[in-house]
């Protein structure tokens, strides 16, 4: 235990910095939800695995890199109000949300013990940067 953190401290004072593992903002399962529901809505235009089709791809680096300077704000708000299309804004809140953690969860964000809410979604500054390379 002490060394991960002496590891930690070192590289730290020779500049070269450790990054912040991301916050939990969703529950595991919201993202069990949401996948359901990305599996019906979502994944005709972005893929089972969220690769892109017709649609963006919703994972990696190419989706959400440190440059893009995403927030969970929005990526949320063109979600809610423009998907699905052909049907933008016709899912519930609670699909919203739980179809958010399921990308969340894709991406490399831990679940935690606080659900997402759509109104915590529609305003929340976490920085969405996907962990996966």
């Amino acid at each position: 235990m002490k060394l991960p953190l002496l590891l930690a401290a070192s590289l730290t004072l020779t500049g070269i910095a450790v990054a912040a593992a991301p916050p939990a903002i969703y529950t595991a399962a919201q993202a069990t939800a949401g996948h359901a529901d990305f599996e019906t809505h979502c994944s005709m235009c972005h893929g089972k695995n969220l690769q892109g089709i017709a649609g963006p791809t919703l994972i990696g680096q190419s989706f959400a890199s440190k440059a893009n300077n995403y927030t969970v704000a929005a990526i949320f708000d063109e979600l809610s109000q423009q998907m699905p299309a052909g049907a933008p804004a016709s899912l519930t809140n609670t699909q919203y949300a739980d179809i958010m953690a399921f990308i969340l969860s894709k991406n490399g964000y831990p679940a935690g013990s606080t659900p997402l809410t759509f109104e915590g979604a529609q305003s929340s500054t976490v920085k969405l940067i996907s962990q996966v390379k």
